[in-house]
């Protein structure tokens, strides 16, 4: 009798396999090793939730936050909740859809400062950051409500903005390295916050003033044609806020950095940007989410797993080679972020080219068994250990993200809804472990170019 799903629990599931999760990652599951579909769906199923997944990627790796950088954005979230909740004690109820939803921080002020104390400063920095949100929505709406905005002064403040983080990529070059496995992590990390920063400052900037504008705008600044709307002061305020914070953070990652350093390094841009035109040079080579939906899918009476698992492939590998917009002219500086944004956009398109030729799906298949989905993590979990281990390098970890995420999500159950056919969210395991584990094979050959390219 093969067992009701909901029924299946988790000492069930290890006790099927002889052991438990340990016994798993030891290799001990030889049944559903050797021969996938033996063992009933149900077991399958619940086995991929407790195989064992890799850790956050920034527990891997990250640059430290000390005690000061934490508490300067506890302060800086602690002084616009003051702010804000004085200004709505005078203002009172606002009848209006758009008014913030909460007065403060929505509870994030207290959560950081409990991080502080707690001496993880991390997650305080974190923490005060995301309040901000809450807090800098709450406190540009107020000040617009009491015709409190200047508009001058808002653009002053983003164009400063603007210019602290074009003064941090600046004091980059030519990126100097001691170790460039490390150093070159470091660099992108910083990059990350400098284009954040940039980001939000073009929010509160007019188009004639920085060609960076919101990308949800249809066109036009935030800030261009009703400034003290409060709705949208709210937004650029908030914005402001982060970008400051986002700012403070790339300058003293790059104190860090440059401490580390010391005085005998070799500059490495001639060598990024000739990683990152050869990248980009590969990327025509593979096909478009367009051309492979037509090649594998092509026009189809029904959507079944060979449909759904090509469909799924494309979208995932094919799409955008940036891991984020470009939304700034300040990005084209960048080299560092922008070279390792492009070596994910080709350990994609690599990634399903593996991925296509390893698929078990079949066009005339109307099902999916989940076992296919626990070997294949366990697949994925034994190339995890050889590419990344317990102490990958920095630059190796700003790579493997969303190759990481890919393997976190494979589990059975994880997602999906009830109106949709059982093999649909086994196969979307199966495929998230089959794309994961793709992505870190296509890493490492990838780093060595950016480490080395001659």
């Amino acid at each position: 009798m093969v067992p009701d799903p909901s029924s299946v629990s988790r000492r069930t599931v290890l006790a099927t396999l002889g052991g438990g999760v340990a016994a798993l990652a030891g290799g001990t599951a030889v049944v559903g090793a050797t021969e996938p579909t033996a063992l009933p769906d149900p077991i399958t199923d619940a086995a991929t939730k407790y195989y064992p997944t890799p850790p956050e990627v920034d527990t891997l790796w990250r640059p430290p936050v000390t005690e000061a950088h934490a508490r300067a954005a506890v302060e800086t979230l602690a002084e616009t909740v003051a702010e804000s909740q004085r200004r709505w004690d005078a203002i009172g109820d606002v009848d209006d859809e758009g008014a913030p939803i909460t007065t403060d921080a929505g509870g994030w002020l207290e959560d950081a400062r409990e991080a502080l104390d707690e001496g993880d400063h991390d997650t305080a920095l974190f923490r005060a950051r995301y309040g901000l949100q809450f807090a800098g929505e709450a406190l540009g709406y107020a000040r617009a409500e009491q015709d409190a905005i200047d508009p001058t002064d808002v653009r002053d403040r983003a164009t400063a903005l603007t210019e602290r983080a074009e003064s941090v990529a600046t004091d980059l070059r030519p990126y100097p390295t001691t170790d460039p496995a490390r150093d070159l992590g470091w660099y992108v990390r910083i990059e990350g916050e400098v284009q954040s920063a940039s980001a939000l400052a073009a929010r509160a900037l007019p188009d004639d003033a920085d060609s960076g504008q919101n990308a949800d705008s249809g066109g036009e600044s935030d800030a261009s044609a009703d400034a003290v709307d409060p709705e949208n002061a709210g937004e650029v305020t908030a914005a402001l806020l982060r970008g400051e914070v986002d700012a403070m953070t790339a300058e003293r990652y790059r104190d860090i950095l440059f401490e580390r350093l010391g005085s005998d390094t070799e500059p490495h841009a001639e060598a990024l940007r000739t990683a990152a035109e050869r990248f980009r040079a590969a990327l025509p080579e593979y096909p478009s989410r367009e051309d492979a939906r037509a090649r594998y899918i092509g026009e189809v009476d029904r959507y079944g797993p060979w449909e759904f698992a090509h469909s799924r492939l494309a979208q995932w590998c094919l799409g955008s080679t940036a891991p984020v917009p470009w939304r700034t002219p300040i990005d084209a500086d960048l080299l560092a972020l922008r070279t390792v944004a492009v070596s994910i956009g080709l350990a994609r398109r690599r990634a399903h080219e593996t991925a296509v030729d390893r698929l078990v799906v079949e066009p005339d298949d109307d099902g999916f068994d989940s076992g296919h989905a626990l070997a294949a993590k366990r697949r994925a979990h034994a190339t995890y250990q050889s590419v990344v281990g317990s102490d990958p390098s920095p630059l190796l970890v700003t790579q493997i993200g969303r190759a990481v995420e890919d393997l976190q999500v494979a589990a059975v159950g994880f997602g999906g809804g009830w109106d949709e056919p059982p093999w649909r969210e086994r196969l979307e395991a199966y495929l998230y472990a089959l794309v994961g584990r793709a992505k870190l094979e296509a890493f490492p050959p990838l780093r060595d170019a950016i480490l080395d390219p001659t």
